[in-house]
């Protein structure tokens, strides 16, 4: 068993879930044996002085962090904020008051292929630094924990723009890890453990000495454990900007080796599979989870933190997650992985729904795997029906591609009556809709690769987009739900 049991979900993707939904997720969690919630939050909290950042955005206030640190507080649970103030910082860099605070105002080359992308990334200056300090202090002093987690991943611009000489004459591992302790140890004096992500740390031996006293590196992977090297998908120039391992096809062996060497204490943080889909991810959320407890496990790993992320919108419910959340739950606690039966039973308790909703749920999550595509962080189905810069390899399958579109045509029936249980309307509206985004996801794809389906046509792509805000507003806030649907190719 983990010491710490932890659940993070993405509030800033767009979809900020209302205090019933919050109230309703951390008796989900402590039903499953978690023992902490953490919220992760870029402009999505209404920082004071920052108006013009989350202004629209419907974010969590000071007063409601409170108020959910007292639900949690009743269940057992420790509420603990989870924020960025290095990289992914999209939302605040948008702003003119902001722009002169990135390392390249004007954008960085893009990840994939050519053009630019938008300024995402902090300069590492002693100014971002304090600001960065300041953030977390208002964020963490709004809940009881000591402890608090300041992202610090994937900073993919660094070196490219301010603090290219710098990087040039020191190298950009020590720009980094400079910058990140002049974040962390301010906070460490106020009391705090600061938690961060450690995918900066996967090649470079010589920078573990240097992280600070206090500060708790945070493995995450998201890709189950393969025999064939997706990597190679990949461009060497995108590898190195993602600070990848030589073999991270191999889990989290490969990503958190430097510290199994070591001999350093790490979380490990798989992924619930949910984002970048419409219905989940299920069979490599299963492998990921699992692999992560066991190399938490073999290594007395103090937490386990499965991470619900909204990448691209955020299109997928929470029911969509709960697979996941039942497997991470059971995981984390030191039990087996259950299995398909065992997941669709707890969840049916967890809804108090009719019998086999919960294993349709899970089953649903495994369309997107059994097409014969692979996807990297993220569904197929998905890339056919949203604009992204992911993509899907191999060949579709005819047989499996027909199958998968009877599967959402029986669940899109099913939704469509009410299924029991106090959240029974809502999960039902929820799924419906995700079911119908992800039937015109798989059709695009199909008639785009060759095969005989018809691809959705205008009116169903906008009957789909009604039907989604309508299910949105159901369990989250309006902020930030259109800037969502901008993500679908209507």
């Amino acid at each position: 068993m983990f010491e710490r049991r932890a659940y993070m979900l993405d509030v800033s993707r767009d979809r900020v879930p209302t205090q019933e939904t919050l109230e309703w997720l951390v008796e989900v969690l402590a039903e499953l044996g978690f023992n902490e919630l953490q919220l992760y939050v870029e402009h999505a909290f209404a920082y004071s002085g920052h108006r013009e950042v989350w202004e629209g955005a419907s974010p969590l206030t000071t007063e409601e962090l409170r108020w959910l640190d007292g639900v949690c507080q009743a269940r057992g649970m420790d509420l603990v904020g989870n924020m960025n103030c290095f990289g992914h910082m999209e939302r605040w860099l948008a702003h003119e008051r902001y722009r002169g605070l990135a390392e390249c105002p004007d954008g960085a080359p893009a990840l994939f292929g050519s053009g630019t992308m938008r300024p995402g990334c902090l300069a590492p200056t002693a100014q971002n630094a304090a600001f960065g300090v300041a953030l977390a202090r208002e964020l963490g002093g709004a809940v009881r924990s000591s402890r608090i987690h300041i992202g610090g991943d994937e900073p993919f611009e660094l070196g490219e723009g301010v603090s290219a000489p710098d990087v040039a004459a020191r190298g950009r591992e020590t720009v980094y890890i400079e910058h990140l302790t002049r974040i962390i140890e301010p906070l460490v004096g106020d009391g705090y453990q600061v938690m961060f992500w450690a995918d900066q740390f996967r090649r470079d031996f010589s920078l573990l000495d240097r992280i600070p006293d206090g500060a708790v590196p945070v493995v995450w992977n998201y890709e189950a454990p393969s025999e064939g090297g997706w990597e190679a998908m990949l461009p060497p120039d995108l590898l190195d900007r993602l600070a990848l391992p030589e073999d991270p096809h191999l889990g989290f062996q490969s990503h958190a080796r430097l510290f199994i060497e070591a001999g350093m204490p790490f979380w490990v943080a798989p992924g619930t599979g949910s984002w970048n889909t419409f219905i989940g991810r299920n069979l490599n959320a299963a492998a990921n989870i699992a692999d992560a407890a066991a190399i938490g496990a073999a290594h007395e790993s103090p937490g386990f933190l499965l991470t619900d992320w909204g990448d691209n919108g955020h299109f997928q419910p929470l029911p969509v997650s709960l697979p996941s959340m039942v497997r991470a739950g059971a995981a984390a606690n030191g039990q087996p992985v259950p299995d398909h039966a065992e997941v669709g039973e707890r969840i049916d308790e967890i809804l108090c729904c009719q019998e086999g909703i919960g294993a349709l749920i899970d089953h649903l999550g495994g369309i997107g795997e059994s097409l014969g595509l692979v996807s990297i962080n993220g569904s197929p189905i998905f890339y056919g029906l949203c604009a992204t810069a992911f993509g899907s390899f191999g060949a579709l399958d005819q047989e499996r591609t027909t199958s998968g579109l009877a599967l959402l045509a029986e669940a899109h029936e099913r939704f469509s009556e009410p299924i029991g249980g106090t959240r029974g309307a809502v999960v039902a509206a929820e799924m419906r809709s995700a079911c119908r985004l992800a039937e015109l996801g798989l059709r695009r794809l199909a008639a785009e690769n060759g095969l005989d389906f018809r691809a959705p046509s205008p009116d169903e792509l906008a009957d789909a987009a009604h039907r989604q805000r309508a299910a949105w507003l159901l369990s989250s806030r309006p902020g930030g739900l259109e800037d969502s649907l901008s993500k679908l190719i209507l």
